[in-house]
């Protein structure tokens, strides 16, 4: 057993942040030559800062006391998903809810999903589950499910989609049979229905697989986007010399800075982000495998199931594979409750691999 953590999956979240921060200042230089500052940037240096800080403090706190307030921060996540719905305490874009206080602003769904993470672990590592007392798993599928809907009614169904599909493995892994299994799982055929039933995410697919036909906004962000890994080539433009930053990519510091990334910088720094991305998960699941503890094991994979997942669904986007999600690229994108959370887990995912030979 060692104290030190995993060396190597400190190094890789390093790589990740100094990539942000590069395109980051790439993709605000439109707002240098439109406003004459960096405004964007700078904030986003706070949010980095912040993160950091977060990442360096998870390292340290003991994971006893991460699974002692897992149920509170599971409730408080919950609440805070109700929060967004009551007027005049959230701000709302098309998909996204945000909770306002002053000039501070705070997106609960992200806390979501690192609360059901730490709660599912709390869960499945209970000596009431092992001894498969199959009824306290229940109150757990049913809140999710609960926070789920709420974030789905935002009209934000791909971090609703995302985060049941955290859910799902995780009880995939937690459950001996998997029989019981079979429940949570069959609620995904809803999802199909939902997608038809709403014009707006069906359109979404459709536009997806024909980008360069429609004229539309939904299909006009990947066709550029496509445009734009696709003139990087192998070396790309050069490092500040993408051109589709400049108003023809929306959203390029969010949604698609994977795609500015391959303009600026060719297939080869795509493929660096992509090992980056497998390596974390080789590491973070290595962390599971090895882990005496069950607590720790299911942690592991959770906040590793996550990342990877969510890194790999938004490559997806950003390469035409997948429809437009929103959703940002860990540790990568802008926003500041995303980085703070990356900032979390990876922390807690470090945390976890000191006890790992």
């Amino acid at each position: 057993m060692r104290k030190n953590p995993d060396l190597l999956l400190i190094l890789m979240v390093v790589v990740l942040y100094i990539f942000g921060i590069l395109w980051q200042f790439s993709a605000s230089s439109v707002d240098f030559l439109k406003y004459g500052e960096f405004t964007s940037f700078k904030r986003y240096l706070i949010h980095v800062a912040i993160s950091i800080s977060a990442l360096i403090l998870f390292i340290i706190v003991p994971l006893k006391t991460i699974k002692k307030f897992a149920k509170p921060l599971f409730i408080i996540s919950l609440l805070l998903l109700v929060l967004v719905y009551i007027p005049g305490l959230s701000l709302r874009s098309d998909y996204r809810r945000w909770i306002i206080i002053g000039s501070f602003s705070f997106q609960p769904s992200e806390l979501f999903k690192l609360a059901l993470i730490i709660y599912s672990s709390y869960v499945l590592s209970s000596e009431y589950f092992i001894w498969k007392k199959w009824r306290y798993l229940f109150p757990l599928i049913l809140y999710s499910g609960i926070g789920i809907l709420l974030i789905v009614f935002e009209k934000d169904l791909s971090t609703g989609a995302l985060t049941y599909l955290i859910l799902l493995s995780m009880l995939y892994i937690g459950t001996w049979n998997k029989k019981h299994f079979l429940v949570p799982l069959s609620v995904s055929l809803l999802f199909p229905v939902m997608v038809k039933l709403n014009r707006s995410w069906w359109e979404r697919i459709i536009y997806t697989l024909q980008p360069f036909k429609y004229n539309t906004d939904k299909s006009y962000q990947i066709a550029q986007s496509l445009i734009a890994i696709g003139s990087g080539g192998i070396f790309g433009r050069g490092y500040m010399m993408g051109k589709q930053k400049f108003d023809y990519i929306p959203y390029v510091s969010k949604d698609f800075i994977f795609s500015l990334i391959c303009e600026e910088s060719g297939f080869i720094g795509g493929l660096i982000i992509i090992i980056l991305i497998l390596g974390i998960l080789i590491r973070g699941y290595r962390v599971s495998v090895k882990a005496k503890d069950p607590f720790i094991k299911f942690l592991s994979f959770g906040i590793t199931t996550h990342i990877v997942l969510q890194s790999f669904v938004v490559i997806g986007v950003n390469i035409g594979l997948l429809p437009v999600t929103g959703l940002p690229f860990p540790f990568l994108s802008y926003g500041g409750t995303a980085l703070l959370i990356n900032g979390i887990e990876m922390g807690l995912l470090i945390n976890t691999s000191r006890g790992i030979s």
